[in-house]
């Protein structure tokens, strides 16, 4: 069961990858092309079309403001970033992106060397770095998160804490939390742990734990 769940998780990894390729690819392409093509409309205008120039302007802002959306889901899908430098820059880039879109600020704490994850524990660590983020934003109620990478014992281990206001353990323990069911299932396939902590009003610590070895 647990080589099963670690192939659909890996095929659903590689359909967001391929996704996200195809996205930025076909889309971008098209609406870059879409751009220059209104661009040249735009310079064949004589100066008394002022209300045609306005169009065209606005039009260049949607095109745009599209191919950043298109660059920002394809991001969220698979973020290059893994792939080419590592788990490490990852965090980094996700902190910094999540503080820019929740106002939330982020402390990293990560190594100086990259740790050697294959691929299917990268994105394990990375995901469940994802889901820890997305409930700060949606129930902490915190300013601030402070996140550490680091090697011990032939463990990887993240932590992710923040200073809102806590959650109880039967919300931590609660069957319908699927997001932090997820999180453990995750950390579960490659035979590692994620433990939460947590008290009212003082905050709440995600710690993963991850052989590097097996």
């Amino acid at each position: 069961m647990r080589n099963l769940a670690l192939h659909l998780q890996s095929i659903r990894e590689e359909e967001k990858t391929l996704i996200a390729r195809e996205i930025h690819d076909e889309l971008g392409q098209m609406l870059t092309f879409l751009k220059i093509q209104i661009t040249l409309v735009g310079k064949k205008l004589c100066n008394d079309q002022q209300i045609l120039k306005d169009k065209i302007e606005s039009s260049l802002k949607l095109i745009d403001d599209s191919i950043d959306s298109i660059q920002r889901i394809a991001e969220k899908l698979r973020p290059n970033v893994l792939d080419e430098l590592g788990i490490s820059p990852a965090i980094d880039w996700q902190a910094k992106d999540f503080s820019a879109h929740t106002g939330i600020g982020c402390v990293c704490d990560l190594p100086k060397e990259e740790p050697f994850l294959d691929k299917e524990k990268a994105t394990a660590v990375f995901r469940i770095f994802q889901e820890a983020l997305t409930n700060v934003a949606r129930h902490a109620n915190a300013n601030r998160v402070f996140i550490s990478l680091k090697e011990y014992k032939d463990n990887l281990i993240l932590e992710i804490k923040d200073n809102g206001k806590g959650i109880t353990a039967n919300q931590i323990n609660d069957p319908r939390s699927l997001g932090l069911l997820g999180m453990k299932e995750r950390a579960m396939l490659f035979g590692g742990t994620v433990t939460i902590k947590s008290s009212m009003n003082s905050g709440t610590t995600v710690k993963v734990e991850l052989p590097l070895l097996n």
